[in-house]
């Protein structure tokens, strides 16, 4: 009896406690509530609301930055096009430039040659020019010699036809002595006269011939020497 009284003063001692543990676990529960209490409806409301903003910002900020990449990306692009662009363009420029400086040694070289050519023609006029001054220098004697000589060449001739006829008349001397049948009074003196003419005559006509040798030559002389 003793003992189930006791045990029975256990059991309720020991709910007693355990009521009062939950008691005062409620009571340090509802005062720390109390000192540090959760956020409202609203407010949460309102920090939801929040926190979705800022979502919406962050993403409207990586919108703008790939936004801006792409772009960043495609600019570099468009100025790498034009640097290769401008580097081909001026590398057909140096290449150009190249070819025309070819060119232009080529003509320089072509001038060089031709001015030689129109440098050793200046010397062939020149010397040319000298010497047709100097022909022109004495075309003056030339044409004297050749006026002189032709006055000579027709001097010589006459002489010649002057020489044949008084040869003739001696030759008819001559012949009529030879005949023996002449009554003129002819001798053998009229024969040596007769051949003492054609000698005269072949002397004036070997006078010809050298002065119309002389005046040929003299001809072609000024025919070459004289500037046309």
């Amino acid at each position: 009896m003793s003992t189930n009284v006791g045990s029975t003063n256990m059991m309720s001692s020991w709910k007693v406690a355990l009521v009062l543990g939950i008691v005062l676990g409620f009571v340090l529960a509802t005062a720390v509530w109390n000192r540090n209490p959760g956020p409202t409806k609203a407010e949460y409301d309102i920090l939801t609301q929040k926190n979705v903003e800022l979502q919406q910002q962050k993403e409207a900020q990586q919108i703008q930055f790939e936004q801006l990449e792409t772009k960043k990306s495609l600019e570099l692009e468009h100025v790498i096009a034009q640097l290769e662009q401008k580097n081909t363009e001026i590398a057909q420029q140096e290449a150009d430039y190249e070819a025309q400086i070819s060119e232009l040694n080529k003509k320089q070289k072509k001038l060089s040659v031709t001015q030689k050519k129109l440098d050793t023609k200046v010397v062939e006029l020149k010397t040319t020019t000298e010497k047709q001054q100097v022909v022109l220098t004495n075309s003056k004697e030339l044409y004297q010699q050749q006026l002189q000589l032709q006055k000579q060449v027709v001097t010589a001739k006459s002489d010649v036809k002057k020489a044949k006829t008084t040869a003739e008349k001696f030759k008819q001397a001559c012949d009529e002595f030879k005949s023996g049948t002449s009554w003129n009074w002819v001798s053998q003196a009229d024969c040596d006269k007769y051949e003492q003419r054609l000698d005269l005559v072949d002397a004036e006509e070997a006078k010809v011939t050298a002065l119309e040798a002389e005046l040929e030559q003299l001809n072609a002389k000024i025919e070459i020497d004289l500037p046309k």
